[in-house]
């Protein structure tokens, strides 16, 4: 019996409830939640919302979200939605807000989220008709009537984001909105679509002196009349610029690897771009051929056609791109390559000298790499050869990073021996120096220690050209420490001692004197991929994988690689036929005709790795998108915005 009556007491309740809210009474569920962003959460700001009947609600943002809740009485007394929506004060990565950064937003409907970032704000602004942030603020304080409100219709709406949308991505290719609603889209800090603020954030500091959002706004209006508004000027970057190695090269290899690959000249047309497009479905880049790697992924992002500065190896005379027309030829990155010194994977004499090979061709692509390293005086310290490339190379070229900065500024790129304000310089080097010291001890030719000092060493000099490289005018640098070289098919099928060996130098030594050395260069970003390729691995299926690393055995994680054997690459060069190269490995075509060497239909497409340690196609450009996400915030915080 009392329990029954419990339940008919808390049934009474729930009924007086309802009709206390149904008869003017309070009800303070939430109706309508504001997030409040600039790149950063603004903490602490003052949100309120305006009704086109004078009424106004004020709440404080969450000290550790950003987000103001409105309940559905406070909501109720605002009348029929739009709603104006305005932030002002707080605080963003620890900053002041200041009043010149309120920022507002329209609530089309009376309960959901709402987003409050400088891209609603001109949203907002052009939807309304005002024309800056003074306007909009009078708008606020006492202009927003009900034939205002009205005039806020979903076609209206659309069309201001229309506008801002072309404007922003004609200002910065990288603030590419694509469905995203901003005044609605669920994001978080760090995400995708937060990138877009961090990049607008670059926008307006990379503008002329005295830029703010209230100049971009009018070419948004501008746009919104049908005129052409001339935002040029405002794109952070126009160029990009790459060195390093493997990881990043573009096909450097590809003139003769494309032969090796396919037992055929497939170089063939002029000049020299023509016969590299001829040539790189075949092979050549470090990936499944046919596709691009992440430089590339990103530079098309930036509406930047980015190839390779040189072709080089295999015998044939160098070739110098830029001198042969190319106005996008800046990605200097060769496989194999070290930072400071020669020779790299793979380099096998050039004509002049031919007999200083640092890993037997057969290893060179990686896949068995550190396992052959031929401990001659050359690559010892011991004793110099020339490596010139006035002379043809006889396997790979690899140039270190130190000679791939000198080609730059010395070419036709650079005006007076500077990098240009609007280039984004790319740094990711120092593999080729681990897998080299790597290999030197586990053949007994040096020490663990020894080895390790070498790699921090490598570490060193690699920051002193990044300091080299903001030195000669550089104003956006990324550079990236190493991903977990221990975590790869060739790492995991070495077993545990090599792939731990590997682990510890990538992470253990030289990321954290590289990250530690680059903290005293200002204006530099340092990137760790390691959480991305984390992130990837936590969840393949979400970035559209469905193979990682097979770890039951040796063969099972080297059969985790898209490239499977080709026989025509054996024959010509030695390749394994049990851990293929991906420099010899291509993807399917019917124009030109190419039967492709995947191990599976979409493979480079769906398995994480190319080969024993290079990405595949698809994992390039999950990479290159996880690096948008973050670049905008990582060179705004090295800028110090």
């Amino acid at each position: 019996m009392v329990k029954i009556k419990r339940k008919l007491a808390m049934f009474a309740a729930l009924v007086l409830s309802a009709v206390l809210v149904g008869c003017g009474g309070v009800d303070n569920s939430v109706a309508l939640s504001l997030l409040v962003s600039s790149g950063y959460p603004i903490l602490g700001s003052t949100v309120s919302i305006k009704g086109s009947n004078g009424v106004a609600v004020t709440a404080k943002g969450s000290d550790t979200t950003g987000i103001a809740t409105f309940t559905v009485s406070q909501v109720g007394g605002l009348g029929s939605p739009p709603y104006l929506v305005k932030s002002t004060g707080g605080t963003a990565n620890g900053v002041a807000v200041p009043a010149s950064s309120d920022y507002y937003s329209i609530a089309t409907a009376s309960a959901g989220r709402v987003n409050v970032t400088p891209i609603t704000h001109m949203l907002a602004v052009q939807a309304t008709g005002a024309t800056d942030l003074a306007s909009m603020a009078n708008l606020f304080n006492g202009g927003f009537t009900p034939g205002k409100a009205a005039s806020l219709t979903s076609t209206a709406v659309a069309a201001a984001l229309t506008a801002v949308k072309d404007t922003l991505k004609s200002a910065n290719p990288l603030i590419d909105l694509g469905t995203d609603n901003p005044l609605t889209v669920v994001f978080s800090f760090g995400d995708a679509h937060d990138g877009l603020l961090d990049q607008l954030k670059l926008t307006v500091k990379n503008g002329p002196s005295g830029t703010t959002l209230d100049t971009l706004q009018a070419f948004v209006k501008t746009k919104a009349e049908g005129g052409a508004p001339v935002t040029a000027g405002f794109k952070p970057f126009t160029r990009l610029v790459v060195f390093g190695d493997s990881l990043s090269d573009g096909g450097a290899y590809a003139a003769w690897a494309s032969f090796a690959a396919s037992g055929a000249d497939r170089f063939v047309g002029t000049p020299g771009l023509t016969a590299l497009a001829a040539a790189a479905p075949y092979g050549g880049k470090f990936t499944t051929n046919g596709g691009k790697v992440w430089v590339e992924n990103l530079a098309a992002s930036l509406d930047y056609d980015l190839k390779p500065a040189n072709l080089m190896g295999g015998g044939i005379t160098s070739m110098n791109l830029s001198l042969m027309g190319c106005t996008t030829c800046t990605n200097y990155a060769q496989g194999g390559s070290r930072v400071t010194l020669q020779p790299g994977i793979g380099n096998v004499g050039t004509t002049a000298n031919p007999a200083n090979p640092a890993v037997d061709p057969a290893g060179f692509a990686g896949n068995s790499i550190g396992g052959r390293v031929d401990a001659n005086a050359v690559l010892l310290g011991a004793a110099t050869a020339d490596y010139s490339v006035a002379n043809a190379f006889q396997g790979a070229s690899t140039l270190p990073v130190v000679q791939q900065i000198d080609q730059h500024l010395s070419s036709s790129y650079v005006t007076a021996g500077r990098f240009a304000a609007t280039d984004l310089v790319v740094v990711l080097a120092g593999a080729n120096d681990v897998f080299t010291q790597a290999g030197l001890a586990g053949g007994g030719a040096i020490t663990a220690t020894a080895a390790g000092t070498a790699v921090a060493t490598a570490a060193g000099q690699l920051a002193a050209q990044v300091a080299r490289i903001k030195a000669a005018g550089a104003k956006h640098v990324m550079v990236f420490g190493l991903p977990d070289m221990g975590y790869t098919p060739y790492g995991v099928s070495a077993g545990p001692a090599t792939a731990g060996g590997l682990t510890s130098m990538s992470q253990s030594v030289f990321n954290p004197t590289l990250k530690a050395a680059v903290a005293n260069i200002a204006g530099v970003a340092y990137v760790d991929p390691v959480p991305m390729f984390a992130k990837v691995v936590a969840s393949p299926a979400t970035y559209g994988f469905t193979k990682t690393i097979d770890a039951t055995s040796a063969a099972t994680a080297i059969g985790s690689t898209a490239c499977g054997p080709n026989a025509i690459a054996q024959a010509a060069v030695g390749d394994s036929a049990a851990s293929p190269s991906s420099l010899y490995c291509s993807v399917p075509s019917a124009s030109p005709v190419i039967a492709g060497t995947l191990r599976a239909v979409n493979a480079d497409q769906t398995y994480m790795f190319a080969d024993g340690v290079h990405p595949s196609a698809g994992m390039h450009k999950v990479f290159a998108q996880l690096i948008k996400d973050k670049m905008g915030l990582l060179l705004a915080a090295a800028l110090g915005s």
